[in-house]
C-alpha cells in the first residue's frame, strides 16, 4: 500500500487522516505512519505531524508558513522571516522559519528546515494579521520583535541591511512603545533614530 496525494490531498496529515482515509484503526495507522517514516515515503514534522516526502521536495514558502502556524498554535510568522517575506532587508535569511509563540520556545528541525518559536509574553502577543490562511506579523510589528528581542540580548540581526523606505517609522515606534521601556532605549541608543 502507497500513501500519495491523491488518499492523503491535504499539505500536512495526521495519524487520524491516515487512518480515515485508508479505513484502518488508529493503532495500525500509528504503525504505518511509522515504517513509512523510516522508508523515506513520508516525513515526520513533529508528534503526530506528518507530510508525504514529494509534497515536501516542492514546498513554496506560504506553505512553510502554512505548517509553521500548525505546528505549534498559537504562533504568527514574524522575526526575519517575516522581514524577508516584506523585502525590508537586502540580506536573505534562508533556512529558518520564525515564528512568535505563547507556549514555549522550541525548534524543529525537518530535513534542511528549521522551524523555530520564541515565547513571548502574552502582552506582546499581537500585530499580526491572518492572510492566506497564515498568522503573520505585520512588517513594522516584525521589525519590533527583532528589536525586543535584540534589546535583551537574545537576537542578531543585521539593521544596516533594513530597507528603510519601505518601513513606516511612526508605526514601528507605536510597536515599539508597547515594549518594556528599555526595548526603545536600546533602539535610540543604537542610533537608528
Amino acid at each position: 500500500m502507497k500513501v500519495n496525494s491523491q488518499i492523503l490531498p491535504g499539505l500536512m496529515f495526521t495519524i487520524r487522516d491516515v487512518a480515515q482515509a485508508l479505513g484502518i484503526s488508529i493503532a495500525s495507522a500509528r504503525v504505518l505512519c511509522s515504517r513509512y517514516s523510516k522508508s523515506g515515503q513520508i516525513i515526520r514534522i513533529r508528534n503526530n505531524f506528518y507530510i508525504l516526502t514529494e509534497r515536501w521536495n516542492y514546498l513554496t514558502q506560504w506553505e512553510q508558513f502554512l505548517i509553521a502556524n500548525r505546528i505549534q498554535v498559537p504562533s504568527y510568522i514574524s522575526l526575519a522571516t517575516a522581514i524577508n517575506y516584506y523585502e525590508l532587508s537586502e540580506q536573505i535569511y534562508r533556512g529558518n522559519i520564525e515564528s512568535i509563540a505563547q507556549k514555549r520556545s522550541i525548534e524543529y528541525p525537518v530535513r534542511g528546515l528549521r522551524f523555530i518559536y520564541r515565547l513571548i509574553k502574552a502582552e506582546y502577543y499581537r500585530g499580526f494579521i491572518l492572510r492566506e490562511g497564515v498568522f503573520i506579523a505585520e512588517p513594522e510589528k516584525a521589525l519590533a520583535d527583532v528589536i525586543y528581542y535584540a534589546s535583551i540580548g537574545r537576537y542578531a540581526f543585521d539593521f544596516s541591511a533594513l530597507n528603510w523606505r519601505r518601513l513606516d517609522r511612526s508605526h514601528l515606534l507605536e510597536w515599539l512603545s508597547v515594549y518594556p521601556p528599555k526595548t526603545l532605549s536600546w533602539w535610540k541608543n543604537h542610533g537608528y533614530f
